[in-house]
């Protein structure tokens, strides 16, 4: 068995979504691939000592070859299609259409990837998605995290096309990190990734200092992974009275999620990253407050569960979101 070792910053749920969609990549080419949390020293050149969150993956895959094929993938249209109301379509014929899901193929793999995090319940009349009888939303859930009319109305796959066409230059990764790394200026997201969030608390300039220096670095190939983890290991139709909240993992404005020990087979690391109890495995839970700014939602960083509460983290963020939105004005 091989060792794939992932270091991220577990408290960024962008990296941390990152990872699980690795995970659920390498499981639909390995089915005996496993994965489990740890904190490791030396794995950073220029701090040695320094400790990280690491996402160790056994399987028979070798690193280098499936890096190179993801990063080829991720940064290839013909790995990408769209479902809409007419047809499936190569992701690029979709751009400003109805979508109910986006699908990622993998080089060498014949079973495709559905992306939907989206849509907080399938609820289907004919051939589309419509709203729910009591609600005014058309099935969209928490994690549309972008605006209605994104860049001259494009949706979710003019969206997803741009980081799609940004992760071109991926091609030749022969290591997971580089592909997580790979950043491109300008470039759209998913507000997914903590470290490059519209926030200047949580990326650390404010957003007239980033426009002036010619926009902040996105890591297309990050969010794309992101999406992945996101529909795979919370998807988002649940309803119930176990689920109240509609989405997986998320209760009002926080996204809780684990990171677990020891390894686990795919479906079982499904469960623990949701927080489901299982017999054997230990988690730690984070919670990543999803914030706001006009029409745009975005994951921040995770703060330590259970600390100051549930009121105290709503408003806190509330008060720098609005903080953020009226420095534009």
């Amino acid at each position: 068995m091989n060792s794939l070792i992932v270091a991220v910053d577990a408290t960024n749920p962008g990296e941390y979504l990152a990872v699980c969609g690795i995970i659920e990549l390498v499981g639909r080419l390995d089915e005996s691939s496993t994965s489990a949390w740890t904190r490791k020293p030396g794995l950073v050149e220029q701090a040695p000592s320094a400790v990280c969150d690491v996402c160790e993956i056994l399987t028979r895959v070798e690193e280098a070859a499936f890096s190179e094929k993801l990063a080829r993938g991720l940064g290839s249209r013909d790995a990408w299609y769209a479902v809409t109301d007419e047809a499936r379509v190569p992701l690029a014929n979709a751009v400003a259409k109805w979508t109910a899901g986006v699908e990622f193929v993998l080089p060498g793999s014949c079973d495709p990837i559905v992306i939907d995090h989206w849509y907080e319940w399938a609820f289907v009349k004919g051939d589309r998605v419509v709203q729910k009888p009591d609600k005014k939303r058309d099935g969209k859930g928490r994690w549309k995290f972008w605006a209605g009319q994104q860049d001259g109305n494009k949706g979710i796959t003019g969206l997803l096309l741009d980081l799609v066409d940004a992760s071109a230059n991926l091609n030749g990764a022969t290591r997971l990190q580089e592909v997580l790394a790979f950043g491109s200026s300008g470039s759209s997201r998913l507000n997914v990734d903590a470290a490059t969030t519209r926030s200047s608390i949580d990326r650390g300039i404010s957003a007239n200092d980033a426009a002036a220096d010619g926009g902040s670095i996105g890591r297309p190939g990050l969010e794309l992974l992101a999406a992945i983890g996101l529909s795979a290991f919370f998807p988002p139709r649940r309803y119930g009275d176990a689920a109240p909240d509609g989405t997986v993992a998320v209760h009002k404005r926080l996204f809780r999620y684990f990171t677990w020990t020891p390894q686990a087979p795919v479906c079982l690391a499904r469960l623990c990253a949701r927080g489901v109890g299982v017999p054997g495995f230990q988690g730690v839970r984070r919670e990543a407050p999803i914030g706001r700014m006009g029409q745009y939602s975005y994951l921040r960083f995770a703060r330590p569960a259970g600390v100051g509460g549930m009121a105290a983290v709503t408003d806190e963020s509330t008060d720098e979101d609005m903080a953020e939105e009226n420095s534009h004005d």
